[in-house]
């Protein structure tokens, strides 16, 4: 195979902070080349000058031999080079097939042929096995959904090269399952990939080389089938880890929360669970399975038609996210950026947001009280952030997230709600977030984890509940297996407790 790709000595500067140190990477002909490394790692940026997104300092670009410099994003498709960002960039008000061809829509005399649109659309959403129509308005679309619209947005230019940043981050395994076969014909075909990831066991399953970043410099460039998820990692945070998930709970403590037939409709029916002190509770189920909207009517983000919490045998009627926080019910939604934090807005002001009242005097917010709450969870949390006044956006994606899980843990909750807590998270901040949540209920806390990463569920709860179709399908222990957790995901087993 003949290089398509070679980038060279690249370097980029942020104001005073250095992103890529010479970096280089290669991508070969039909191949899948995955590139990992720690959030910060130099992945994303590499990526977005290749994309036209930002500009490189030094170092230059081969495309089929010959130099490029893409300068903006629409020069770089114009190349053969189509990227699908972290960052969704569909338009929310405009229709599944208007996202998927934008600016590129059939038609003449300057008005769009919508049959043709939508037939065009159609395809595409059949080759990823996707129920929904070309006519549905991005908006109203889950974000799974919408992670999948903007792959085939990517996929429908055509690409010589084509990049994926964190492409499986909101997907269940049937859709990731669809996408790898997908990929598996795009390099068939001649497609270059580059599969940017922080889940090794598809990097490991898709990849035929793996690149790793770490400090804006490649570290190492290994043959998939000749390395180990053991020395990626290695590579990745520059040591050995032993261990990536804490200790299990030893013993539980007393009945925390229980929660009785809860019921809403066409969401979910009849949802009783209880939940101990000390105890993480995983919650397993795909996407549209009810495990978030039960989560989020709990926590009072959303209705309920009926059904009863008691907390500490003390039954809530709780009408309000504000009353669930101040009984001590906590939720951390799964999209920190849309739900969870206020970018544009400073550390400290994010992570007090959940316990203003403890931050003020009788009218006003005392600065220094936010000042000490924030400083003291920044310290407690190990977040890397150069001041409590650094705006939340300018963190990577694992500080964001310890970010969200301050704001969560700085009202002191007694019942700790979190949805996908590691997504787009690199691995040693995922062991930190594991950790902390550990320590969070060897205190006396209780955690309820709703996650997508099977390996995730297993390796941190001491109990799993499994959701299908809106009900409860049964309960695991925390000695179970992917397989089993897969047959009452896919209820290929029949109901009931394990």
């Amino acid at each position: 195979m003949t290089h398509l790709l070679e980038i060279s000595s690249i370097t980029k500067s942020f104001g005073p902070t250095l992103a890529l140190r010479k970096a280089s990477f290669e991508l070969k002909e039909g191949e899948i080349h995955a590139l990992v490394g720690e959030n910060g790692a130099g992945k994303s940026t590499l990526m977005k000058i290749l994309a036209g997104v930002h500009r490189k300092d030094e170092g230059q670009i081969f495309l089929s031999g010959r130099e490029v410099n893409p300068l903006s994003p629409q020069e770089a498709r114009s190349l053969g080079i189509s990227t699908v960002f972290q960052e969704l960039s569909l338009c929310n008000n405009l229709s599944v097939a208007e996202n998927i061809f934008a600016n590129r829509q059939p038609g003449s005399f300057g008005l769009i042929n919508h049959r043709s649109l939508n037939s065009l659309t159609n395809q595409r959403l059949k080759e990823f096995d996707v129920a929904i129509r070309p006519e549905t308005v991005v908006g109203d679309l889950h974000l799974a959904q919408k992670q999948i619209i903007e792959i085939l947005k990517a996929i429908s230019l055509k690409a010589t090269v084509l990049i994926l940043d964190e492409p499986t981050s909101a997907l269940e395994r049937p859709d990731v399952t669809r996408l790898f076969e997908l990929l598996n014909r795009l390099k068939n075909q001649g497609t270059g990939i580059v599969f940017i990831s922080h889940k090794l066991d598809e990097v490991f399953h898709i990849g035929d080389r793996i690149t790793v970043f770490r400090d804006g410099e490649r570290i190492a460039t290994l043959e998939a089938s000749q390395t180990s998820r053991d020395e990626v990692i290695k590579h990745m945070v520059g040591r050995e880890i032993h261990q990536i998930y804490p200790a299990k709970a030893t013993g539980v403590g007393t009945l925390r929360m229980r929660v009785t037939n809860f019921c809403l409709h066409d969401a979910f029916s009849n949802i009783s669970f209880e939940l101990r002190a000390g105890e993480i509770l995983g919650v397993a189920g795909l996407t549209g399975s009810g495990r978030s909207e039960v989560m989020q009517s709990i926590f009072a983000y959303r209705s309920k038609d009926s059904g009863m919490i008691a907390l500490e045998e003390v039954p809530l009627d709780l009408g309000t996210p504000y009353e669930a926080i101040r009984h001590g019910i906590v939720y951390s939604p799964e999209d920190r950026k849309d739900q969870g934090l206020f970018l544009n807005q400073s550390v400290a002001m994010n992570v007090t947001a959940s316990c203003l009242d403890d931050c003020s005097t009788s009218i006003f917010v005392s600065k220094q009280k936010e000042a000490d709450v924030a400083t003291q969870m920044v310290k407690d949390l190990a977040i890397r952030v150069q001041s409590i006044d650094q705006e939340v956006s300018s963190l990577s994606g694992g500080n964001q997230q310890k970010v969200l899980l301050a704001k969560c843990l700085a009202c002191k909750p007694k019942v700790l709600i979190v949805d996908e807590p590691t997504r787009g998270i690199d691995i040693g901040s995922k062991i930190e977030i594991y950790n902390l949540l550990r320590d969070f209920t060897s205190r006396g806390g209780s955690v309820v984890l709703i996650s997508s990463e099977l390996s995730e569920v297993i390796g941190l709860s001491d109990r799993v509940i499994v959701f299908k179709d809106g009900m409860i399908v049964g309960e695991l222990g925390s000695q179970t297996t992917e397989h089993a957790l897969m047959d009452l995901m896919f209820q290929r087993t029949p109901r009931g407790t394990l």
